[in-house]
């Protein structure tokens, strides 16, 4: 599964912004606040659907603290958040978007995904029909900020499957879809470069069914690179190494690049967000051949393609004319 479209309003760095016929790999120029706010918009759609992702995004937001946990009741999707810091929150909002911010994310399915959404929908001819004509999926995110700014309500306000819309709350709402949308939670991972993945790797020595995620991971620096391999130090603490000896021997960049490709192997996300630091190299690999860990990566350099920047509201678009998410692709 990979964005093939973005759509996104309210982001105080990030008003107004359409992305079409997105690629496999997005090299974007940066970093900047434009482009920290389009990170921030794909983070909040897929927020929508996992209490954990909206627990993360929130910390990266600073609205609630580093080992704050959200409440949450059963495995229903997120819908309201908390918190102490209202200037963290209007810091996000552009102060003509009403304290709301919105994302629609365009989804193109894989091959397992595409057969578990029609074997989900098999007594849902209008699944069948609308895959034939455009097999994707549209995800439609809302947050809105309390007056106060100490509170926000998301909601997925809709779901599309090619262009066929279908309910996501009530009565109408289809038996198969929860289920669909839990197989997307985790397709989503944004890298920093802060990140320890020293006790998941740890884990995934022992396990018997992460393994091979762990071997790709030792072998992820080349051949005429070091080989890597998680043990315990101090403390039992989970530790690196590299050739059986200190990872920090490579230097930040080294760690870093191991740190990324645990993200890579490890996370089970389809699409990874990396910032500058990260190895574009890396990240480009993991996209390239039928084995490929990932289907998309976005890369965030000095030298990226693609310049992100808020664009210019129309008439049409102030007034509420026309499509609210930008036009649909033919």
């Amino acid at each position: 599964m990979y964005i093939v479209s973005i759509g996104v309003r309210g982001h105080r760095d990030l008003p107004r912004y359409n992305c079409h016929d997105l690629q496999r790999v997005m090299s974007l120029a940066g970093p900047s606040p434009a482009v920290t706010a389009l990170g921030d918009a794909i983070e909040l759609g897929f927020a929508a659907l996992s209490w954990s992702a909206l627990e993360q995004l929130c910390r990266r937001w600073g609205l609630i603290a580093s080992d704050a946990v959200l409440p949450r009741e059963g495995d229903e999707l997120p819908d309201s958040v908390q918190f102490q810091d209202p200037d963290a929150a209007r810091a996000l909002v552009d102060p003509a978007a009403q304290r709301a911010l919105k994302v629609e994310l365009e989804l193109a399915l894989d091959p397992p995904l595409f057969g578990q959404l029609r074997e989900l929908a098999v007594r849902e001819p209008r699944v069948v029909t609308a895959l034939a004509a455009r097999p994707t999926v549209t995800l439609r995110v809302g947050a809105l900020f309390t007056s106060s700014h100490d509170a926000l309500a998301i909601t997925l306000q809709g779901v599309s499957v090619g262009e066929q819309p279908f309910q996501v709350h009530g009565s109408e709402r289809p038996s198969w879809l929860g289920r669909f949308l839990r197989g997307l939670r985790d397709r989503f991972h944004r890298y920093e470069a802060a990140d320890s993945h020293a006790a998941d790797l740890l884990a995934c020595a022992t396990s018997r069914g992460r393994h091979d995620q762990y071997q790709r991971w030792q072998q992820s620096m080349g051949a005429d690179g070091p080989f890597l391999r998680a043990a315990r130090g101090v403390n039992d603490r989970p530790i690196l190494l590299a050739d059986d000896l200190p990872l920090r021997r490579l230097g930040h960049c080294g760690q870093r690049r191991a740190q990324l490709a645990a993200a890579i192997h490890l996370s089970g996300a389809d699409i990874v967000w990396a910032e500058p630091g990260a190895s574009a190299d890396l990240l480009r690999a993991a996209v390239e051949g039928n084995a490929s860990p990932l289907e998309q990566v976005f890369c965030v350099t000095r030298d990226g393609e693609l310049e992100v920047a808020a664009e210019v509201d129309t008439p049409a678009a102030a007034l509420g004319g026309g499509r609210p998410w930008g036009e649909r692709r033919p």
